[in-house]
């Protein structure tokens, strides 16, 4: 299972490199990234949510996790218009979306979703 780890940064000089070099430490990848700057958070996916959870706990920096449910699309125009018009369909909405990766042929995007058992039902994960 996918985590999403929203860590509580000050919007300061050296804060992303502060949580950044907790994790290296640890050998821990981050796979994806995204900054909210005006909220003070920094969105996570790591490769290792177990070690993540412990390393920030351990330097005592604040954060939240969550399930994201991981889509294997198709790498063509459409494919997350296509899936995300399913969930709206249902009445599940995206709160958050991340690619994690990609080759020629298909991208594995993963999702925060309102409803996580409905999005596995539409979604057929």
């Amino acid at each position: 299972m996918e985590k999403e780890f929203s860590v509580k940064l000050a919007n300061r000089s050296g804060e992303l490199a502060r949580m950044t070099d907790v994790l290296q430490k640890e050998g821990i990848n981050i796979r994806s990234i995204s900054t909210e700057p005006k909220a003070e958070v920094v969105r996570i996916v790591t490769s290792d949510p177990e070690k993540t959870r412990q390393s920030l706990s351990k330097s005592d920096m604040q954060f939240s996790e969550r399930n994201l449910l991981v889509a294997k699309l198709e790498d063509k125009p459409g494919e997350l218009a296509r899936v995300s018009s399913a969930l709206a369909k249902e009445g599940v909405n995206i709160d958050a979306a991340y690619m994690l990766d990609k080759n020629s042929n298909h991208v594995h995007v993963a999702l925060a979703v309102s409803d996580e058992s409905k999005a596995r039902n539409i979604l057929k994960l």
